[in-house]
């Protein structure tokens, strides 16, 4: 349900309106990579490496090129050589630059299974395919690290030699392999531990894990006659791309240009580029277009990034009456084969929702032989909270207090300090577990059944992001406005942004156009992640409607001999005070020859818009073969303001199918040597609709103060709580807590097994 209302004055804002690109979706019309045909398009393929770790000594790629068919072959040497700390133009959008370059492709040295060593472009597959078998490639092999505590035991090498661990101290070493450490930390929590009433203290185990997106890497890059590069690409961010194939190609970014296709899913997997330089650089060398495309195997076992494994502890500090006094928390997080997963957030949203006068979170990032962590929807949010909200849980049982009414105790809110020691800006958790304490889903007792059964809750925070946005807004001729965005649409962006524009004009969704622009045509804008865009580009949107009916106000002002500032503009049409009003589409008519109205915005360094909410599941638990069945999941969402309550709705189910995946069944299951032993969808076990029940959503409504619109950020906080809700409701049935994720029928037995005498 959605607080938006007619009494808000919005016509079109708030409502349910249909996607705009659904029909050519259904029907199969929309555009994809892989889609995409070129004239002269020949085929590119990658060899990858066999050894989850090992030495490059050599690369003899002459029987390949000589094969008929086989129109270039190459390798990291025909990429520039960058240095460690190489930063990108906006270094705050991705990962430095020598990290991206390792990523695309190994140097010197392969980090995991899959890594790629060289590229062929040919003029089928077959003469592809044949030509990566004649690619010989001399491997001095390594011991493989494949997890945290074989990468950090004594004795182990070091992954990457380049790299120097960063923020530890003779108080705190650095164990093997580490990135960097992270320390948030406030008051004397020894203190606190020594004084307090009752303790809770949970250390948990989260596998890696894949973000599941349906559509592989692909593109398709061409190189004209003078060089100029274009990439069709499904990405998340088309500056984003430009900027590091800029870099990795050792060429100025107006040289290249970057054209979004629709994008099958990316949660965040699809913002460091994968294959788009190597069919670059291919294009560059055949002048041909080239095409990549990989194959579901290639993605899981080692063709893009993943989401972190972790080892997290945390331990609470509590009075008799349950009021929190401290929050210590360790957050180890694999980043495997390279370094630069960041910390800092996980550790946030794991205390953020909770008040405490003493905090000391630390964390840090270990290096494994596997494919590089990337961010993955909330990136380490889901593992932070099944460790923390698991604990607060614990700490209700031993309080014997009701666990919604600690978290109520505890809660945050507006003004109170966030884990940083800035105050909170609006924050309404005490109105979200108010919510939930009265919805039918807490207050209702679970239905009987013939097994047992249990009901878990867990608040989820995301703190989210601000950064740029930008957009313009073209007048067509019969005045109806059709928008540009800088953002990459991935989750219906441009019904919504089509909402915005409809309802500053006041006109209908339908009349309203909306494209997502390239890298030349529209202004610098960020990538679509940290659950941003909704809100920065409504904001980019709105501004530029503005910016273009200001341009209008000028020429209808004319056109009704008044002064500019007694035009006023309502339901598509100019009016002056003293009387007299033209139509946007009659004032279009007779002022087009004027020149082209174009209405301008930018958005960057918004007002914090934190996300939370909170997740009430109930369970059944067989105790015989540990299978978990979900039979109820409500979640409950404050969304600032609703532009289109359906696509918000969409997100969170979106959301938590991806989180109970993880949660239960969802894991990249590795062999020492490192070879991926699940590298298809069909031993990958993501959850399908049969795996869950109908979901409740409760969506609240508490507008963002100083931002138009008032929009939170929706996509990333439903998947932090659902680990912890289940893992909660587990707990409340069979009386077991379990610690390790994704909580398998296997080791919801192996935990029973433990519990019996």
């Amino acid at each position: 349900m959605s607080g938006v209302s007619e009494e808000d004055g919005m016509k079109v804002v708030g409502k349910r309106v249909a996607r705009v690109d659904g029909g050519e979706r259904v029907t199969g019309r929309a555009i994809y990579s892989g889609d995409l045909k070129r004239p002269g398009m020949v085929v590119g393929k990658i060899l990858r490496s066999p050894h989850a770790h090992a030495r490059i000594l050599g690369i003899d790629t002459s029987r390949a090129r000589a094969l008929k068919g086989v129109l270039a072959v190459i390798t990291a040497k025909d990429l520039a050589d960058l240095k460690p700390g190489t930063l990108y133009p906006n270094a705050d959008s991705f990962a430095d630059a020598w990290v991206s370059a390792r990523t695309v492709i190994a140097r010197d040295k392969v980090l995991w299974r899959g890594h790629a060593v060289a590229a062929v472009a040919a003029v089928d597959e077959y003469n592809a395919r044949a030509a990566l078998q004649l690619i010989e490639v001399e491997y001095a092999p390594l011991p493989a690290l494949i997890d945290i505590e074989t990468a950090t035991a004594s004795g182990s090498k070091p992954i990457v030699a380049e790299h120097a661990p960063k923020g530890f101290d003779t108080d705190c070493p650095a164990p093997r392999n580490a990135g960097s450490r992270t320390v948030i930390a406030r008051g004397d929590t020894t203190a606190a531990f020594a004084e307090a009433a009752i303790v809770a203290e949970i250390s948990v185990a989260v596998d890696t894990a894949h973000h599941g997106y349906l559509e592989p890497h692909a593109c398709v890059a061409e190189s004209d006659a003078d060089g100029r590069l274009t990439v069709w690409v499904s990405t998340q961010g088309v500056f984003a791309t430009e900027m590091q194939l800029a870099a990795l190609l050792a060429l100025p970014q107006s040289r290249i240009k970057v054209i979004p296709l629709e994008v099958g899913g990316a949660f965040g997997g699809k913002i460091t580029v994968h294959v788009e330089p190597l069919a670059a650089r291919l294009a560059q060398l055949t002048g041909r277009p080239v095409k990549i495309v990989t194959s579901r195997e290639e993605v899981l076992q080692g063709g893009s990034g993943t989401g972190a494994a972790a080892r997290i502890g945390v331990r609470l500090a509590a009075d008799e009456a349950g009021s929190l006094s401290a929050i210590e928390g360790r957050y180890i997080v694999d980043a495997g084969g390279l370094p630069g997963t960041p910390t800092t957030l996980l550790m946030q949203s794991s205390a953020a929702p909770y008040q405490s006068a003493n905090l000391d979170l630390q964390g840090w990032d270990i290096l494994t032989n596997k494919p590089h962590t990337e961010s993955y929807r909330g990136p380490g949010g889901i593992q932070a909270a099944f460790a923390m909200e698991q604990a607060i849980d614990e700490l209700s049982l031993r309080l014997g207090l009701d666990p919604l009414e600690l978290r109520r105790r505890n809660a945050a809110y507006t003004g109170t300090p966030m884990p940083l020691g800035m105050p909170f800006p609006s924050m309404p958790f005490p109105e979200v577990i108010a919510c939930m304490a009265s919805h039918a889903c807490w207050r209702e007792p679970i239905a009987p059944g013939s097994l047992p059964r249990g009901r878990g809750v867990a608040l989820g925070y995301w703190r989210g992001t601000s950064m740029t946005s930008a957009a313009h807004v073209t007048i067509a001729g019969d005045g109806r406005p059709m928008v540009t965005m800088g953002a990459v649409d991935l989750s219906g962006t441009r019904t919504a942004m089509a909402q915005v524009a409809a309802e500053e004009f006041g006109y209908a969704a339908d009349d309203v156009h909306v494209a997502t622009g390239d890298s030349k045509s529209v202004g610098f804008t960020d990538i679509a992640a940290g659950s941003r865009i909704a809100r920065t580009m409504t904001v980019a949107v709105s501004e530029a409607c503005r910016d273009a009916i200001a341009q209008l106000r000028r020429r209808a002002a004319i056109k009704l001999q008044c002064k500019v500032e007694d035009v006023t503009y309502a339901a598509t049409a100019f009016h002056s005070k003293i009387g007299g009003s033209i139509g946007i589409a009659d004032l279009m008519r007779l002022t087009l020859s004027d020149g082209a109205v174009i209405g301008r915005g930018v958005s960057t360094r918004l007002p914090l818009g934190v996300e939370i909410g909170g997740h009430v599941c109930d369970v059944e638990v067989d105790p015989e073969t540990g299978q978990v069945t979900i039979l109820r999941y409500t979640a409950f969402q404050e969304v600032g303001r609703a532009l289109n309550p359906t696509a918000i709705e969409g997100q969170i189910h979106g959301s938590i199918a991806q989180g109970a995946g993880w949660a239960l069944t969802e894991h990249l299951d590795y062999a020492p040597d490192g070879r991926l032993r699940n590298a298809s969808l069909l031993d990958y076990r993501m959850p399908t609709a049969l795996d869950l029940p109908k979901i409740g959503v409760v969506i609240l409504e508490t507008p963002v103060p100083d931002v138009p619109y008032g929009v939170r950020g929706v996509a990333e906080m439903p998947i932090i709580p659902v680990a912890a809700a289940i893992g909660n409701a587990i707990r409340r049935a069979i009386g077991v807590r379990m610690t390790q994720m994704p909580m398998t029928p296997e080791r919801v037995l192996a935990a029973i097994g433990n519990r019996r005498p």
